[in-house]
C-alpha cells in the first residue's frame, strides 16, 4: 500500500510558471535608458538572430468572417495598394476585410521625433502620417512604366504611453525589455496608442498631389502585479521567449501572457477603444 506522501502530488503550476529561473539582478527602470542612449546596444532582434534565437511567434489571428464585399473594396482589388510595414499580424488584419492584394513595402523612415515637444499622441499620429508619406514618395520614385501608380498607401505605428506621459517603443536588449515590463508592472495602468493614417493621389492632382487621412486608437492596459504572479522572474522567463522583442511596450496583446477582455487567465488584462486591456 502506498503512503501518503507517495500519493501526494505537486501543484500544477500556471503556464506562466513552468520556465522560470533563478532571478538576475536587474538594474532600476530608467526614461532615459529609451530616450537619450550614451551608448545604444546593438539591434536586438539582429542580435538574436545572429545568435541562433528564435523569435517567439504570437498567436495566429484567428479566423474571422468572409471578407466584406463593398465597392470600395472590389475597386481596390484591382489597385496598387501599398501596406507601409512589414507586420505579418497588420496583413492579414487587412486580408481578413478583403484587401487581400496588398504590396508590403516598409517605411525606412527614421522614427526621431523629439519626445519632449510632442505629447504621445501627437508622437504616434505623426510617425504614422511620416511612414505614410515616405513610402508614398518612395513608391513613385520607384514606379517602372509597366507600374500602376499607388492607389492607396496604409501605414501605421503603435507605443506606450505612461502614466506620466513617456513614450515607450520597442525594447532594444533583453536588459531594456526587462526594465520595460517592470515598469510596466510597477505602474500597473498604461496606455497603448496606435495610429493609422492612409493616403491616395488626388484626381486632380493640385497641391499637394496627394489626400491624407489618420485615426488613432487608445486602448489602456493593465498589468498583473507581484503578488498576483508577475515576479521578476517570471518576467525574464517571457522576455527569453522573445515573443515581444518587435513590439512596443515589450509584450503582445495577443500572446502568452494576455487574459484577454474583462480578464480570465495570463498576466494582463484589456479593454479596448479608450477601455482597460490587463497583462
Amino acid at each position: 500500500m502506498q503512503s501518503t506522501h507517495e500519493l501526494q502530488k505537486p501543484p500544477r503550476m500556471p503556464r506562466a510558471f513552468t520556465f522560470l529561473t533563478k532571478p538576475k539582478s536587474i538594474p532600476k527602470y530608467s526614461a532615459m535608458d529609451l530616450t537619450n542612449p550614451s551608448d545604444p546596444p546593438p539591434d536586438y532582434i539582429t542580435a538574436a538572430l545572429a545568435s541562433g534565437l528564435r523569435l517567439r511567434q504570437t498567436a495566429p489571428v484567428r479566423r474571422g468572417p468572409y471578407p466584406l464585399d463593398l465597392p470600395i473594396l472590389r475597386h481596390l482589388s484591382s489597385q496598387r495598394v501599398i501596406l507601409a510595414s512589414a507586420s505579418p499580424r497588420r496583413k492579414a488584419l487587412l486580408s481578413q476585410l478583403g484587401l487581400s492584394n496588398l504590396e508590403i513595402l516598409p517605411s525606412t523612415q527614421p522614427e526621431d521625433l523629439d519626445k519632449s515637444t510632442h505629447t504621445p499622441e501627437e508622437y504616434v499620429a505623426a510617425t504614422a502620417r511620416r511612414k505614410c508619406l515616405d513610402v508614398y514618395q518612395a513608391a513613385l520614385a520607384s514606379t517602372s512604366d509597366e507600374q500602376k501608380d499607388p492607389a492607396l498607401v496604409i501605414a501605421a505605428d503603435t507605443v506606450i504611453a505612461t502614466r506620466s506621459g513617456q513614450v515607450l517603443e520597442k525594447p532594444r536588449s533583453e536588459v531594456d525589455h526587462v526594465r520595460m515590463l517592470r515598469l510596466l508592472r510597477d505602474m500597473r495602468v498604461h496606455r497603448v496608442l496606435t495610429s493609422v493614417s492612409v493616403l491616395a493621389p488626388k484626381a486632380d492632382a493640385s497641391h499637394p498631389g496627394y489626400e491624407m487621412a489618420s485615426h488613432t486608437e487608445e486602448t489602456s492596459v493593465v498589468f498583473a502585479q507581484a503578488d498576483d504572479g508577475l515576479s521578476d522572474d517570471v518576467i525574464e522567463a517571457y522576455v527569453r521567449t522573445r515573443e515581444g522583442a518587435d513590439k512596443a511596450g515589450g509584450y503582445a496583446l495577443q500572446g502568452v501572457g494576455v487574459g484577454g477582455g474583462g480578464g480570465g487567465g495570463g498576466w494582463c488584462w484589456w479593454r479596448g477603444s479608450k477601455g482597460v486591456w490587463i497583462m
